[in-house]
């Protein structure tokens, strides 16, 4: 009996390590990204690795602030002016895997975390943030995170075996110079076919 515990224990052990794990996101300010597996640094710009698709260095007025690695192939960077704070809005434009997801199963499950996070309900878009691409899904909705009200929106198309998606966040009710600085910053967005690999 003695003898059969640390088998057992060493057995557990090798499941623990065994078992796969899910890294926390990494996120880092635009002027630390360093080239990885994920994305490279382009110019100004970043280049998602797996899909080539490419961040630019700003959408509209919106610098790019940082970019977030949530797992493989999975990336964002997130534009804002004074950093999503103080009535400011944002945009984060991901790049990641289908994983062989329709675009319409994409499109449930992000307004299923849109209304998960903001308890949100479904709004009429604002007005000048309409988007024209293949395939496009998108919606709009009245939320809150904490005190704060918030308007906020996602663009998502399905190019081969990656999605783009454009999430747009803003305080709610915005001001005019919030909505024109959104609807900029999402009309910049490329939303048509994947460059060519490099």
């Amino acid at each position: 009996m003695r003898r059969a515990l640390p088998l057992a224990f060493a057995a557990g052990i090798a499941l623990f390590i065994a078992a796969p794990v899910h890294a926390e996101p990494v996120t880092t300010l635009v002027a630390d990204v360093v080239d990885s597996a994920d994305v490279q640094r382009d110019g100004e710009r970043f280049r998602h690795v797996g899909s080539s698709y490419v961040f630019p260095s700003s959408l509209g007025d919106m610098p790019a602030r940082k970019v977030t690695v949530f797992g493989p192939g999975d990336v964002s960077v997130q534009y804002t002016v004074d950093g999503g704070a103080a009535g400011d809005a944002w945009v984060d434009l991901y790049a990641y895997p289908a994983n062989g997801e329709s675009i319409a199963q994409t499109a449930a499950d992000v307004v299923a975390a849109i209304t998960n996070t903001f308890a949100a309900t479904p709004a009429l878009m604002p007005a000048g943030m309409a988007v024209r691409a293949d395939g496009l899904h998108s919606g709009w909705f009245d939320g809150r995170l904490g005190e704060r009200s918030l308007k906020t929106g996602y663009y998502v198309v399905k190019r081969g075996e990656w999605l783009i998606k454009i999430r747009a966040t803003m305080p709610s009710p915005p001001t005019p110079e919030t909505l024109a600085r959104t609807a900029a910053a999402i009309g910049a967005v490329q939303l048509g076919a994947l460059p060519a690999a490099r």
